[in-house]
C-alpha cells in the first residue's frame, strides 16, 4: 500500500468526526408555533465549528504555532472539548519533531486546565454571575473583529475585577484575565492575575497550558515586583506629570508639573515648589493657556503645560485648551476635585470635594 503523503496525515486527523464533526446542513423550516427558529450550534462546553475549522485550515497551511495558539485559546473557554484536548496533542507533538510533518499524536493527552472545585461553591446569584463571566471571556477569545475583541476584552476586565474581589479562588478566571491581559499588553492585571496563579500552584500543574500561560507572562516581565514599580512609575510620569513654563509676572520658566497623591510639585530651574492638595482652594484654567492653583492663603502657582514656541500657527485655540485640558483632567482623576463651572465658561474651575 502506498505511503500517504506526511502533510495529509496530519490534515486527515483533523478534518474528520473525531475532531472536528461538521453539523448535518438540513434546510430550515418555518417554526409552527409561532416562535422564532434558531439556527444549530455546538453542543453545550465544545467550541464553535467555526473555530475548529479555522484551526483545521491553520494546520493545513502549515501555521502549526497559530494554530496551538488558538488552540490554547479555545481551551481555556472549553476545557472539557476532547477535540480540542486531541487538536492539541497533535499540535504539540508536530511542533516539538523540530519541523516534521510526520509526527503523529500516539499517546499524548494534555491534562485539562486546572480543575476549580470552588467554582462548584457558588449558589444562586453569584454561580449565574460566574457563568455569565465565563461566558462573556469564550465571547471575547473567540471575536475575531480586532476592535470589537478589545472592546469585549476590557468589559469582560471590568466586570470580572469585582467578581474576584468577592470570590478570589476562581482560578478559570483568573486564567482567561491572564490571557486576555496579555492581548490586551495590561502590565497591572497581568501581573495580578499571575501572582493568583502562582498562589494557587498552576507553575505546578501537569498542564501544559496553564504552565504556558504563566511562561508568557514571566517573558514579558510580568511576574517580576521591580518591573511593576518600575513600570507604575513610569506610568506616574505618563498620566501625572506635565513639561511646560512656570509664569510668573516678569518671567516664565520651564520645569516639570508632577501630581502626586497629596501635593502637586513644581520642579524647574527657578527651583522647586510643592502645594499640598489638601492647601488648595480651587484651581482654574483658561484659554491662555495657564492652569492657576489658588492656595487658602492667597498664594498661588501659574503653570503652561507646554513651551511657547511649541503653539501651532493655527488652531491655536483648540491646541492650548487640549494641553490644559489633560492637567485638568488629570486633577479629577488623580484628587477627585469637582467641576463647578460650565462647560462653556471662559474659565473653568476645580474645587476639591466635599468632606
Amino acid at each position: 500500500m502506498a505511503k500517504l503523503p506526511k502533510l495529509f496525515v496530519l490534515a486527515s486527523f483533523l478534518v474528520p468526526i473525531p475532531l472536528f464533526h461538521l453539523h448535518a446542513q438540513t434546510p430550515a423550516t418555518a417554526p409552527t408555533n409561532g416562535s422564532v427558529a434558531v439556527a444549530p450550534s455546538a453542543p453545550n462546553g465544545q467550541a464553535p465549528d467555526e473555530m475548529t475549522r479555522k484551526i483545521t485550515e491553520l494546520v493545513l497551511a502549515g501555521k502549526y504555532a497559530e494554530a496551538q495558539k488558538l488552540t490554547e485559546g479555545l481551551l481555556i473557554a472549553y476545557p472539557d472539548d476532547q477535540r480540542l484536548i486531541k487538536a492539541k496533542a497533535l499540535i504539540d507533538s508536530r511542533l516539538s519533531s523540530g519541523g516534521s510533518t510526520s509526527a503523529a499524536p500516539g499517546n499524548a493527552q494534555p491534562t485539562q486546565p486546572t480543575a476549580n472545585p470552588n467554582a462548584e461553591q457558588l449558589t444562586g446569584m453569584d454561580k449565574v454571575d460566574y457563568d455569565a463571566l465565563i461566558e462573556l471571556g469564550r465571547q471575547a477569545q473567540l471575536t475575531t473583529d480586532l476592535e470589537q475583541q478589545k472592546v469585549s476584552l476590557k468589559q469582560f476586565m471590568d466586570q470580572s475585577a469585582p467578581f474576584l474581589q468577592k470570590h478570589p479562588d476562581q482560578i478559570l478566571l483568573w486564567q482567561l484575565r491572564a490571557a486576555s491581559a496579555i492581548s490586551l499588553n495590561d502590565f497591572v492585571a497581568g501581573y495580578d492575575a499571575g501572582q493568583k496563579l502562582l498562589a494557587a500552584r498552576v507553575a505546578d500543574s501537569t498542564d501544559p497550558g496553564s504552565r504556558r500561560l504563566l511562561a508568557q507572562l514571566k517573558n514579558k516581565g510580568w511576574l517580576d515586583k521591580k518591573a511593576l514599580a518600575d513600570f507604575q512609575e513610569k506610568e506616574h510620569l505618563n498620566r501625572y506629570s506635565f513639561l511646560g513654563e512656570r509664569q510668573t509676572f516678569t518671567h516664565s520658566r520651564r520645569g516639570r508639573l508632577t501630581l502626586n497623591e497629596n501635593e502637586a510639585v513644581y520642579e524647574g530651574a527657578d527651583g522647586i515648589i510643592r502645594i499640598s492638595r489638601d492647601d488648595i482652594r480651587e484651581i482654574q484654567a483658561d484659554g491662555g493657556g495657564g492652569v492657576t492653583f489658588l492656595e487658602k492663603d492667597a498664594k498661588k502657582l501659574v503653570f503652561s503645560p507646554f513651551y511657547q514656541e511649541d503653539i501651532p500657527c493655527c488652531d491655536v485655540n483648540v491646541w492650548v485648551w487640549k494641553k490644559v485640558g489633560a492637567v485638568m483632567d488629570a486633577i479629577v482623576e488623580r484628587w477627585r476635585f469637582v467641576l463647578i463651572s460650565k462647560p462653556t465658561d471662559a474659565i473653568q474651575t476645580l474645587r476639591p470635594p466635599n468632606p
